[in-house]
């Protein structure tokens, strides 16, 4: 199943067709609309069943879906009576579907992501190829009766035996969760392990336990007997990310252990610490050599830029990131080194979305890119200081090039030339300085 995101008059952008691989890169001028579009792909991995996506389905089904409501009802019934059944429904009609709910519901769902009523969107609409159907089935256990989506590959398991009197509501579920899957695909059921980092990490990271101490909910959350011109709510992406720095666990069995000890040893140099054995929820900074830990505030930048993915190790798991800027406040060789840490979290099975300006990530995939597709021997990988986890496939990454026109930004999908992405923007850029250096050159020469 390919699935996409047809998106137009957002913010700068005028109109663009996402689809997110395992790696996605958007890439280009500064104000034309990566972090919009990124905010919107959490937005998108984060919705839930309660989200203003879904609001209003019951009477969509009732009036331009009778027959598909009854039918389900119909299925559903039958099911909770022992009977096993089968149900199909066409991919066409349920995209359909939710893409009316979409067109009734787009401004509100931007709205409360941006946590602003100025933002809204032109058209919020989702494209599945090709045409298929979808097959539920139903099955009477002990304790209740269980659906379970072939193609999807998930279930929902409802207790109780009176399926009959209940038969509306469990309908609606089960298109819900149906269309929550080809809105967000296989991440449907992982809504909580999709996180934001924004590009004022370091700065949250520094005032969290401030902003703690006075209650985000005074410093994010707008109410009506507060002037709105006094608080500026943060987008709910920013919320979650606060969200998520104060729910690590020590209890969690991280399944990032060696990333995160490869990023200690050759990003940070130095350990990350966060528990019940310091400070409360202090997060501090031990460097190597040393057997004194240091507060975030007394550490540098490139600490605390990485600080939210070192605390990976607290994370019992994750389905998906959305990066901004990940090569802020990095030396070019340590960008290098980030291209690395993206290209190994892919592989290691994470859905990875950044918005970018280094040329150097870009030309690093690329030449991950290559390895990859020229089957690279186990010599030259240990030569270039490479492992298997290094490498990318060319089909598992996807780059967008985001252009200012002034009044507004286009959004161009880039296609791949002799087994690599160029990016114009960057190359742009670096012409334009060789040929300043070039004639500065020529003229101190004269």
């Amino acid at each position: 199943m390919k699935r996409s995101l047809v998106i137009e008059d957002f913010g700068k952008i005028r109109k663009t067709e996402i689809d997110i691989s395992p790696l996605t890169l958007f890439v280009g001028d500064n104000n034309s609309g990566k972090s919009y579009l990124l905010s919107l792909v959490w937005g998108v991995y984060a919705a839930e069943t309660e989200s203003a996506v879904f609001q209003g389905l019951e009477e969509l089904l009732e009036e331009d879906y009778a027959q598909a409501y009854e039918n389900m009802r119909e299925f559903v019934r039958k099911s909770g009576e022992g009977l096993k059944q089968e149900i199909k429904i066409s991919s066409q009609v349920l995209v359909e579907m939710l893409n009316k709910l979409l067109a009734q519901n787009k401004d509100k769902f931007v709205a409360g992501l941006f946590n602003s009523e100025q933002v809204t969107i032109g058209t919020f609409a989702v494209n599945v190829e090709p045409e298929f159907e979808v097959t539920i089935e139903g099955q009477k256990e002990e304790s209740g009766v269980l659906f379970y989506c072939r193609e999807g590959s998930f279930g929902m398991r409802f207790h109780g035996r009176r399926m009959e009197e209940n038969a509306g509501f469990i309908a609606r579920i089960v298109f819900t969760d149906i269309l929550q899957w080809l809105f967000k695909g296989d991440a449907a059921y992982h809504s909580f392990n999709t996180v934001y980092l924004p590009a004022a990490r370091t700065g949250f990271m520094l005032a969290k336990n401030v902003i703690n101490k006075v209650g985000r909910q005074v410093a994010y959350d707008v109410s009506e007997s507060r002037d709105k011109e006094e608080i500026q709510p943060f987008t709910k992406p920013i919320i979650h990310f606060l969200d998520m720095m104060e729910s690590l666990s020590l209890e969690h069995e991280t399944e990032y252990g060696d990333i995160v000890a490869w990023m200690e040893a050759s990003m940070a140099h130095g350990r990350v610490q966060y528990g019940s054995d310091l400070n409360g929820r202090e997060i501090r900074y031990l460097p190597d050599g040393s057997e004194q830990s240091l507060p975030l505030r007394t550490t540098s930048a490139v600490v605390t830029e990485l600080t939210p993915l070192l605390l990976l190790k607290y994370r019992r798991s994750l389905e998906a990131i959305c990066y901004e800027e990940p090569e802020m406040c990095l030396h070019p060789r340590l960008q290098q080194e980030m291209g690395k840490l993206l290209a190994r979290l892919v592989n290691h099975g994470l859905c990875m979305v950044a918005t970018t300006h280094s040329d150097i990530i870009v030309q690093h995939i690329n030449n991950m890119c290559r390895l990859k597709e020229m089957a690279a021997p186990g010599e030259l990988l240990e030569r270039l200081g490479l492992t298997e986890d290094d490498m990318i496939r060319l089909q598992d990454v996807s780059i967008y090039q985001f252009t200012d026109m002034g009044e507004y930004s286009e959004v161009e999908k880039l296609v791949p030339e002799d087994g690599e992405f160029k990016v114009k923007t960057f190359t742009d850029a670096l012409m334009e300085i060789l040929e300043r250096t070039a004639e500065v050159q020529d003229f101190e020469g004269e």
